[in-house]
């Protein structure tokens, strides 16, 4: 019995150990093409997978807000239904492995779905977009946590809270 009692309490103990870093929150998308900011997104739980959600373009002229998921002026034409780009669900179902989040991301522009690694590394998030099964194949961005400056005077951020996912789906 002593036995099954100390199993139980180092198994809840070590549980921590090997959890994910916390990743919820605003982060702001730097291009690895362009080396500009392009977006800022949520991060957030629901039924205990990871999604996340556009709020806010980013011009990489002007470096100013250029759509949000209150005016959604742009949409996804490669996405069944035609969906905004503001409030587009394009990270999804992605599970807890430890030290890194495992799931899916779409490329806005060509509606391509990859295989993504979400990792923490120091206040950034190291977020890889890769071919199924062929990690070596992939794209890698940083994304930096959004400061109250990024966030334009006359947007209110959503309770991500009251998100409900919708997974995109290619036409």
């Amino acid at each position: 019995m002593k036995r099954v009692f100390l199993f139980l309490v180092l198994s809840v103990f070590g549980l921590g150990l090997f959890a994910a870093d916390n990743v919820v929150g605003l982060w702001k998308i730097i291009d690895d093409k362009t080396n500009k900011p392009n977006s800022i997104v949520s991060l957030y739980l629901y039924g205990g997978k990871l999604y996340g959600r556009i709020l806010a373009t980013i011009s990489t002229k002007t470096g100013l807000i250029d759509d949000t998921y209150l005016i959604k002026s742009n949409t996804m034409k490669k996405i069944v239904g035609d969906p905004p780009v503001c409030g587009l669900d394009f990270v999804y179902l992605m599970e807890d492995k430890g030290k890194e989040w495992v799931g899916s991301i779409i490329d806005p522009e060509p509606a391509d779905e990859y295989e993504c690694v979400i990792k923490k590394d120091g206040d950034k998030l190291n977020v890889r977009g890769q071919l199924k099964g062929l990690g070596f194949l992939g794209r890698d961005q940083k994304w930096l946590p959004v400061a109250a400056s990024d966030i334009p005077v006359d947007m209110v951020v959503p309770d991500a809270a009251s998100f409900v996912p919708v997974i995109p789906k290619r036409k």
